[in-house]
């Protein structure tokens, strides 16, 4: 239960999130936006560290900091990058659509590395929720008509797709390691490799100037803080927690809730129109989460 109850969390808080970076509008580069909120998710971990007296450096076998480093290289250096420029590209309706691969490409790479399986329950459940999501995100863009596809940047879906595969991988690998290692030194050294990998991206970018510009302290940060906050430390947080405490592929199940979840929040907050494939996508996938949880 603590693993459902974490996965849902992380839904929650990453669609706050959303919410919060389209508030403030897109004023971050892709690669400023991914330093920005990967330096405030590495300082707030190793700000809790310290308070609960976690140290930085255990005793750990040289592999577990190897693999934690090219998790966080695939899913947080690589899969944020392609996820913000897809975002940019093709707006948030076919961005929507694009991340329905997130769920499939966690259940392929678990049921490939790890041997997971599912039982009837979360196959329906996650189904249900694999349908809401696409028929919710359907509604959010003129996707019926052929030109969308045909106007919108094939590289951008590309882009998409990558992020989507790359961030299951990264997830996936790590599975058997949270076994026995504790949630935030896991998220210091995913967080801190792909930081550090992306700082190196800049210093050796072309345009370094023009991103260092982005990230000096603006009127953007009152909205882009909080959306980090939200989003790449306690939605980073919950999510790896749900990794840890349920099977892989029932934490993505669940982890797909958060277009749901940006559903109802805009709604709330943005008063953007609960239409009729909306509230249809609301029931599926309650519904859907519910099998998932108490299916068996």
């Amino acid at each position: 239960m603590l693993g459902a109850i974490l996965s849902l969390g992380s839904a929650f808080f990453w669609a706050s999130a959303v919410i919060l970076y389209k508030k403030s509008g897109e004023v971050f580069s892709p690669v400023s936006l991914n330093i920005y909120k990967s330096l405030v998710a590495l300082i707030l971990i190793s700000l809790t560290m310290v308070i609960l007296k976690i140290p930085f450096f255990p005793d750990k076998p040289l592999n577990d900091w190897l693999l934690l480093a090219v998790s966080g290289f695939f899913g947080i250096t690589l899969s944020d990058l392609f996820f913000f420029m897809a975002l940019n590209r093709l707006g948030a309706g076919l961005v929507a659509i694009v991340e329905c691969l997130y769920l499939p490409s966690v259940i392929f790479f678990s049921f490939l590395l790890l041997g997971e399986s599912l039982t009837t329950g979360a196959m329906i459940g996650g189904f249900l929720i694999f349908a809401a999501v696409f028929v919710g995100s359907l509604s959010r863009t003129k996707i019926t008509d052929p030109t969308v596809i045909k106007q919108s940047s094939w590289s951008g879906i590309l882009m998409g797709c990558l992020a989507m595969v790359l961030v299951a991988l990264g997830i996936v690998i790590i599975k058997e390691l949270l076994g026995r290692t504790g949630i935030l030194w896991a998220n210091f050294v995913r967080v801190g490799a792909g930081t550090a990998s992306l700082l190196v991206y800049l210093f050796c970018h072309p345009k370094r100037r023009s991103y260092l510009r982005e990230l000096r302290f603006s009127k953007s940060w009152l909205t882009a803080f909080p959306a980090s906050v939200s989003g790449n430390y306690l939605a980073l947080i919950c999510w790896v927690g749900g990794m840890k405490y349920t099977t892989a592929s029932q934490a993505a199940i669940l982890n797909q809730m958060s277009t749901i979840f940006i559903f109802i929040l805009a709604a709330l907050f943005l008063k953007e129109r609960i239409t009729g494939p909306k509230t249809l996508a609301i029931a599926l996938a309650v519904t859907g989460a519910g099998l998932t949880i108490f299916g068996g």
